[in-house]
């Protein structure tokens, strides 16, 4: 733990960060974890070669076909994972609560796999068609989402990092603040290649401030910060991140809403998909409640499982 200590005559106020804060390591998630959101983006990927006109050919489940067949093995999806938050809600129940700044990150990445609901089914061809004059193109907006959760990240550092009490900084210093631009990508980089390249940078960006700030307690949410020019807290930073995330996916919703974009039936369903994900994996993102490591491990590995093997007999089935 890195300790602040607040200056000047009494009792020293102490503040303590953990270590993962500021260590050059970059936090990693759990393997299982990646394991399931990698077999949410397996079902994603055949759920979307599935065309509309096969969506009522028949899908057996269990032995049967359901009036809706193929759609409604698509539907499954979202009910696979609705069944293994109930199991996770039933595995957490007692277990001791997560640190503060995992529970204000959490949200963040429902948010985030909102976002790639609307992404999945869109190829790069549309990343750089300008909707209107003076309006970003979705690149430029995808740019602007990661370059700002990587400054969410740094700036909120450095105020955490700051002695407390008289003395204390109201605003970035220039020369901080141009030492913490270098420490960014920039909107340029964040935003270059293909589709999945910046979908990546976002899960890597996300990911590695929501683990470093995931064992922050009340003190350090307490500690003053500024945002936009507003004078608040470290809580208010964090709980921005999930906000910034959603105001600029109602910014691509609109976006493509300009260039003339309608969703087939199965993107939406796979919207749905990513959306039910999230509520998910807020439960136990950036970290599960101590403890709970594996039941959850359980959970996801049957979930992935079966996740996997009805998207495949869906895609199947529309195929055949």
């Amino acid at each position: 733990m890195t300790t602040i200590e607040q200056p000047g005559a009494g009792t020293a106020t102490l503040v303590q960060l953990p270590a993962a804060l500021t260590d050059p390591a970059i936090p990693r998630l759990p393997d299982v974890l990646l394991r399931a959101r990698a077999a949410v983006q397996e079902a994603a990927a055949q759920f979307l070669t599935v065309s509309e006109d096969a969506l009522l050919k028949p899908w057996l489940f269990r032995g049967v076909d359901p009036e809706d067949g193929v759609r409604y093995g698509m539907y499954r999806g979202a009910e696979t994972i609705e069944l293994a938050e109930a199991g996770l809600e039933a595995a957490l129940a007692g277990a001791p609560a997560r640190a503060p700044g995992a529970i204000r990150c959490a949200p963040a990445t429902i948010a985030r796999w909102a976002l790639h609901g609307r992404l999945a089914a869109l190829d790069d061809a549309i990343l750089d068609r300008v909707p209107r004059p003076g309006e970003w193109a979705i690149r430029e907006v995808l740019a602007h989402i990661v370059d700002g959760q990587r400054g969410y990240g740094v700036f909120s550092r450095w105020w955490a990092s700051q002695p407390l009490g008289e003395g204390r900084p109201t605003r970035v210093p220039d020369d901080a603040n141009a030492a913490l631009d270098r420490e960014l990508p920039g909107e340029a980089a964040d935003g270059a290649g293909s589709l999945t390249d910046i979908r990546t940078r976002l899960d890597e960006a996300l990911d590695e401030w929501a683990g470093r700030f995931a064992d922050v307690d009340e003190a350090v949410l307490a500690v003053p910060a500024v945002w936009s020019r507003v004078p608040l807290d470290i809580d208010f930073r964090l709980g921005r991140w999930a906000s910034h995330i959603r105001e600029h996916t109602v910014q691509i919703d609109k976006t493509l809403d300009w260039l003339g974009y309608t969703p087939s039936e199965p993107a939406r369903i796979v919207l749905d998909l990513y959306a039910t994900w999230g509520r998910l994996e807020a439960r136990i993102f950036p970290v599960a409640p101590d403890g709970t490591e594996s039941a959850v491990a359980a959970i996801l590995e049957r979930c992935s499982a079966q996740l996997v093997s009805n998207a495949r007999s869906t895609r199947e089935a529309a195929e055949a």
